[in-house]
């Protein structure tokens, strides 16, 4: 036996191994050796291409290639296709960074082609810096066979897709304020703020309200005050006791919750002078925040009684703001209520907003602070540390904005969806409960973004009120008014496809394409179909549909195996995979996700220090999680 030398260097040895497998062509003799082997079924989630590897990359690809090898070592064979997941919002996030960009306005006028190849040159860039950091790992696959998700097999196979739900009128235009990144501009999924919550501190307010047909105030609250620019009505709810309350400051009473009275504001030593229910208060009228406003000026306030109102936070009077808020809008749709949408898609009001007009909601708290306190409405502010939601992308805070976006409804698909995530098998088991628990809850899937770089919509809205949802680039060309468009296209992304016109099937007038891009993991859901060629060799598909064992870190449950689960269920009506196995997070020092620090450590950095073979022994070994 070999003695092993003192100094012995392990990176020395794997790079010295690595070369021998390339110079040797190890992959595919033993590709070739096991060719008539029992086919593997499995999927490779795609990595993003829009950064190079991190050492918190390292953990899936390390399972999947182990994985990969004990099959080889036992005669299978299969596709060892890679996945790049390569268009959408993180791609033009990073793009906007290059070109030193920080408005979708800086978009436009670089010209909406040349960001398109940007993008893309940016795609190939670092799929090719992913491939070698992969190879460098050890990892074993058909490299030169890789799938992008940005190609146009992968877009008109989720146009199918879409096609499917619309010949179950399950696509709807739907209004409603949506999460919405002012930074980015375009609204947010609910699968996609899933975790993309952090502690923010808001100055919150207090703010006294005159009631119009007494000599008394009324006490609402609010940690969002660039919507108080929008209030429409006052809530309460019905059976909790409120009161009227003299304090010594205070020229006139101020009506609250009693509850709240007591918790925070008894050390005032105000005088109660009568209570009630807050049943007694539906339908007073109220001066709002700021009346002179323009859109506030024909508006009729009023209280409203509402069972969700609590004396948890706040007054126990809520605010409502229809345009500014779901559940606000929720409310003002069963009761008829007006709405005044307030910001635009950068999150700057409306010119028609007096002293607000033109400036950026997140940055108006203090200046309405002061205009309340001119009107002797403001009672007090106070520091509010609470969770807040953030774009998943830029970390820009979200605001909630009303707008007009597109969806697929759930309601009737949502036991199919349990019924196929149940006959699968999960490790750890529990992560099969998570995702029952999302099905069960989840809301209609927004899937419509307004941004430039992504899956085209194929979606062509006539004035007539009919929806024409294209299937494939063929029925794009039967309906096109000019075909040689379609015949000539360079790629099926914007700008090329906006130039193609079809004619409205209904009333045969010129239609043009909405102007929106697909949510980024529509892109990723349907790669079981469009990469094991379902479209064009239904032999090839059934050798390795369902996959027999995916894995994923375990954020995938309401992301990448969400989606795969529902467009599957969609299109075969089976769950696309048999086993899914999720693996945990690579976490900072104080707990918290190291990818969310700021602070990454390369690939290159880890494996020149510690070696490859280490990182893998680290992730291989942790448990399921």
């Amino acid at each position: 036996m070999k003695k092993l030398e003192n100094n012995y260097d392990f990176i020395k040895s794997e790079k010295a191994i690595l070369k021998f497998w390339d110079d040797e062509d190890i992959f595919n003799k033993v590709r070739d050796k096991n060719k008539a082997g029992k086919k593997y079924r499995f999927i490779d989630g795609p990595i993003t291409a829009n950064n190079s590897m991190k050492v918190h990359h390292v953990w899936g690809r390390t399972i999947k290639d182990s994985i990969i090898r004990y099959k080889l070592m036992n005669g299978y064979t299969s596709h060892f296709r890679n996945g790049f997941d390569s268009q959408g919002l993180w791609v033009e996030v990073e793009v906007e960074k290059e070109l030193g960009f920080k408005t979708k306005k800086d978009i436009e006028e670089y010209g909406l082609d040349k960001f398109t190849d940007t993008c893309v040159e940016r795609v190939k860039k670092y799929a090719d810096i992913i491939t070698e950091q992969s190879k460098q790992l050890g990892q074993w696959m058909d490299w030169d066979n890789s799938y992008y998700t940005y190609t146009d097999e992968n877009i008109t196979s989720i146009w199918h897709f879409l096609k499917e739900c619309d010949n179950h009128g399950w696509i709807k235009k739907v209004y409603r304020p949506m999460p919405w990144c002012p930074r980015c501009g375009t609204s947010l999924s609910e699968h996609e703020m899933s975790g993309s919550y952090h502690d923010v501190t808001h100055e919150a307010v207090f703010v006294k309200l005159p009631l119009l047909e007494s000599e008394e105030n009324i006490l609402v609250w609010t940690t969002t005050p660039w919507t108080l620019s929008s209030n429409i009505a006052l809530a309460v709810h019905p059976d909790l006791e409120y009161a009227s309350i003299k304090f010594p400051n205070e020229e006139k009473p101020l009506i609250m919750c009693l509850d709240v009275y007591y918790k925070r504001f008894s050390k005032d030593k105000g005088e109660i002078l009568k209570k009630f229910k807050g049943s007694e208060l539906e339908g007073k009228l109220y001066e709002t925040m700021f009346p002179y406003l323009p859109l506030q000026k024909d508006v009729k306030h009023k209280i409203v009684l509402w069972d969700m109102v609590d004396s948890e936070e706040g007054s126990g009077i809520v605010h409502i703001a229809p345009g500014c808020g779901a559940e606000d809008f929720d409310l003002g749709e069963k009761l008829g209520l007006d709405i005044i949408t307030p910001i635009d898609e950068s999150g700057v009001f409306y010119d028609n907003f007096d002293f607000l007009s033109n400036l950026a909601a997140k940055d108006v708290g203090e200046l309405v602070f002061e205009k309340l306190k001119e009107q002797d409405k403001l009672f007090f502010t106070h520091p509010i540390t609470h969770s807040y939601p953030f774009c998943w992308r830029c970390k820009e805070d979200i605001l909630f904005r009303l707008g007009e976006e597109y969806a697929i409804a759930v309601d009737e698909i949502r036991p199919k969806l349990i019924e196929n995530a149940a006959s699968v098998k999960w490790y750890p088991e529990y992560q099969g409960k998570r995702m029952e628990d999302w099905l069960n809850n989840m809301s209609d899937w927004n899937i419509s973004r307004k941004r430039f770089y992504g899956l085209p919509l194929p979606f062509y809205n006539c004035e007539c009120g009919h929806l024409t949802v294209v299937g494939s680039k063929e029925e794009l060309r039967e309906l096109a008014i000019d075909k040689s468009l379609v015949d000539n296209i360079k790629e099926l992304h914007r700008p090329w496809i906006d130039e193609i016109k079809i004619k409205c099937p209904k009333c045969n007038k010129e239609v043009s394409r909405i102007e929106q891009v697909g949510d980024v993991w529509l892109d990723a859901g349907i790669v079981p179909f469009s990469t094991l060629k379902y479209f064009t060799d239904r032999d090839y598909f059934n050798e390795y549909f369902p996959a027999e064992y995916i894995v994923e870190a375990h954020e995938q449950v309401r992301l990448w195996f969400y989606s795969m689960l529902f467009m599957s269920t969609v299109i075969k009506g089976v769950a696309p995979y048999e086993k899914v196995g999720t693996h945990g997070m690579v976490l900072a020092e104080d707990g918290s996700k190291f990818s969310k620090t700021g602070f990454n450590i390369s690939f290159e950095d880890a494996v020149e220090k510690i070696g490859v073979d280490a990182s893998r022994y680290l992730y291989i070994s942790a448990n399921p999680v």
